[in-house]
């Protein structure tokens, strides 16, 4: 396992952006996290792989946050529907592998998640020696209509195939480079997901289909 640098941290923000978010889960007992994405990522030149779904582990965990809202993330009444760690991934599970997007989930200021640390689901402190890095993900349904907003804070990251195959993290960020570049440039084998080229925003390297680009809540 690393830590990130800042380089880092944005070319994984790339990597990560409109990835499928399919589980979280934590084990206390040994403060590790495995989130599971099916990322948007690119050989050099061999076709888009079938598979492309990546495990990121992070050790120790020093905070779990999480808001569970019934209803849209702008609306400050939403009812909040507290859970156990352990229920976690189910969770998670139940948005059924929604996007997250936005392009920036490391390392993001205070403010982002004072906007809704007053109504936390889950507060879960684990070792107080990890808590150098965190990484901001979320879910937005809409049947029915609720938000999840999830902050998890840790020392050191590794990535994993789904074979357990250990990934170098420049891989990572490489794939997801080559298929956000493959997308501006025509590149067939970035067909199929719904995404086109959005108007640049800063924040945001394209949009679905018939939306304007995304952008962070």
């Amino acid at each position: 396992m690393e830590s990130l640098t800042e380089e880092q941290k944005q070319g994984l923000g790339v990597a990560f952006n409109e990835a499928s978010l399919l589980g979280v889960e934590v084990s206390a007992e040994r403060s590790l996290c495995g989130i599971t994405f099916s990322l948007l990522t690119l050989p050099e030149s061999s076709p888009a792989p079938e598979d492309s779904r990546i495990q990121v582990l992070l050790h120790p965990v020093g905070r779990v946050a999480a808001s569970l809202r019934m209803g849209r993330w702008d609306n400050d009444t939403a009812a909040v529907q507290p859970f156990e760690l352990a229920e976690l991934l189910s969770v998670v599970q139940s948005f059924e592998g929604l996007p997250i997007y936005g392009w920036e989930f490391f390392d993001l200021s205070e403010d982002k998640f004072r906007s809704w640390s007053n109504r936390l689901s889950l507060d879960w402190h684990g070792d107080p020696s990890g808590m150098e890095h965190s990484i901001f993900l979320f879910q937005e349904g809409s049947i029915p209509e609720r938000i999840l907003d999830l902050r998890i804070w840790f020392r050191e990251i590794e990535f994993r195939r789904p074979d357990g195959t250990l990934i170098c993290t420049e891989h990572v960020i490489s794939g997801g480079k080559r298929w956000w570049d493959g997308l501006y440039a025509g590149d067939k084998r970035t067909e199929g997901h719904g995404i086109v080229p959005g108007q640049a925003d800063g924040k945001q390297p394209g949009a679905r289909d018939g939306q304007d680009a995304a952008v962070d809540p």
